[in-house]
C-alpha cells in the first residue's frame, strides 16, 4: 500500500493508490459544502483563531470561509467521493485540506501539483492548524502569510 503517483490522463492530472483512482478537478458549486466543512473543522481547533467561541464558531466563520473562497481557486480530490481540496491563488496557499481515512496516500501532494504550487519552493500560506504544523518539516521553504488573504481587495 503505497503513496499515489502523479498522472495525466485525457481527464486531467490523477492519482493511483489503494483508494483507486483519484483524480484532481476545479471545485465547482456542488463542492461547497465539503470544501466549507473540511475548512471549518479542521480551523476551529487552530491555536491561532483563540478568540471565537466554539458555540459561535459555525456562525461567524462560515460566512467568512464563503467570502474568501469566492475570490480564489478551488481544486478538489476526488474518487468516489471528494477527499480533499485546495484554496490557493498563484505561489499562495490559502487552505489545504485532506480528509481523514484519505490521508498518507498522496493526495496533498497531487493538490499541490494541480495547483501549479511545487511545496519544494517557497510559497506562502494564510493558515496554521496542528496538521501544518505537524507537516512543516515536509515544506521548508514555505511561510505563514496570513496577510495577503486578510488585507485582499
Amino acid at each position: 500500500m503505497g503513496q499515489a503517483q502523479a498522472s495525466q490522463s485525457a481527464d486531467g492530472p490523477q492519482a493511483s493508490a489503494r483508494l483507486g483512482v483519484i483524480r484532481f478537478r476545479p471545485a465547482i458549486a456542488e463542492d461547497r459544502p465539503f470544501i466549507r466543512s473540511g475548512f471549518s473543522a479542521s480551523l476551529r481547533m487552530s491555536r491561532d483563531v483563540p478568540l471565537i467561541a466554539m458555540s459561535d464558531w459555525a456562525d461567524i466563520m462560515h460566512p467568512v470561509i464563503d467570502r474568501v473562497l469566492d475570490r480564489v481557486s478551488a481544486i478538489v480530490a476526488h474518487g468516489e467521493v471528494l477527499q480533499g481540496f485546495i484554496a490557493f491563488e498563484p505561489g499562495y496557499v490559502v487552505y489545504i485540506y485532506v480528509a481523514q481515512p484519505f490521508r498518507r496516500n498522496g493526495i496533498a501532494r497531487g493538490l499541490f501539483d494541480a495547483a501549479g504550487i511545487d511545496p519544494g519552493s517557497r510559497f506562502d500560506y494564510a493558515c496554521r492548524t496542528k496538521a501544518s504544523w505537524e507537516c512543516r518539516h515536509k515544506y521548508p521553504l514555505a511561510e505563514f502569510n496570513p496577510y495577503r488573504i486578510r488585507f485582499a481587495p
